[in-house]
Formats: structure tokens, sequence, C-alpha cells
């Protein structure tokens, strides 16, 4: 989840940077590649928080249905 979150705010501070109202980032079409690194970014994120979540999940399914697990279920 950390590396999701970081990922999520380097996106977008690339959306931002590629977005066409901003004067830095220079040309049209250098824009349009920082926006697309942007959009990739963004998705790479949300496949590490999906990746992370399912984990977690995963973990406590096996717990509460391991019959030698002690813990309150």
């Amino acid at each position: 989840m950390i590396s999701a979150v970081c990922l999520g705010f380097f996106g977008a501070i690339f959306g931002l940077v590629g977005m066409k109202c901003t004067k830095v980032g220079g040309s049209d079409q250098t824009k349009a590649k920082i926006a697309c690194l942007a959009g990739l970014i963004f998705i790479l994120s949300g496949l590490c928080s999906m990746t992370s979540c399912s984990l977690y999940a995963n973990r406590i399914t096996s717990e509460f249905f391991d019959p030698s697990f002690v813990a309150q279920k």
C-alpha cells in the first residue's frame, strides 16, 4: 500500500505537469508524453493497491478457516 500511495503521488505530479493549461513541461508533444506516463503510473498504483488488498484478504480468510489458529474469530 505504501508503494501504491507513493506511485499515486508521483502520478498526480506528472499529471499536473502534463496538463495543457500549465506552463511547465515544454511543448504539447512533450506534455502528451508526460500525461501518458502519468496514466501508466496511476495504473501501476492501482495494481499495487489491488495486490496488497487481495493478499490481506487471503491472509484473513486463511486464518479464519485454519483450525489450529487459536485467536478470537
